[in-house]
């Protein structure tokens, strides 16, 4: 593909995909099956702010040449403890983040000056999505296990609304 993909010494593959998901992971693992980039055991991927994690979860889910080199081990969402009620209150891609995730971390905690603002914006997750792993992140800090445990992502564990969204990227 076209991609700019950088094999960084940390060992990290940093893409910037242009293109299709489905065809960048393709490449990639194609890439270290030729020995053209170092091997690798997982691909993290960072989506904007507010993107629609459904058609990323289907892509890694459902799509056979995917799936045939991929597994989906954790959505991890960030929420932004200062402006994550307004957030949520605007954009129903950032409710649709929080429910489908396994993890949500709560990051700016270290600027957040008003507890009980910080205590609505935990409860406001607690209801999206009550089955979530919860951490806090303070002065950008955050601790790898939130990132990079768990099984398999199962969305058999999560509300109606994402087994919907998921069902949606089927007929697309």
């Amino acid at each position: 593909t076209d991609e700019s993909i950088i094999d960084l010494s940390c060992g990290c593959i940093c893409c910037t995909i242009r293109g299709d998901l489905m065809s960048t992971l393709i490449d990639l693992y194609e890439r270290r099956e030729a020995g053209e980039i170092r091997r690798f055991r997982r691909v993290v991927v960072e989506t904007t702010g507010l993107a629609d994690p459904a058609p990323i979860i289907h892509t890694m889910m459902q799509e056979p040449l995917v799936f045939a080199h991929y597994r989906l081990a954790r959505v991890v969402t960030a929420v932004d403890a200062i402006n994550g009620m307004v957030t949520f209150d605007r954009q129903p891609e950032a409710v649709k983040q929080v429910a489908v995730a396994d993890a949500l971390l709560v990051t700016k905690t270290d600027m957040a000056n008003d507890a009980a603002a910080l205590s609505a914006l935990e409860d406001r997750l607690a209801g999206i999505n009550p089955s979530a792993v919860r951490a806090r992140s303070a002065d950008g800090v955050v601790d790898p296990e939130i990132l990079f445990s768990g099984g398999l992502y199962d969305p058999a564990g999560k509300t109606g609304d994402v087994a919907g969204w998921l069902a949606s990227e089927v007929a697309v």
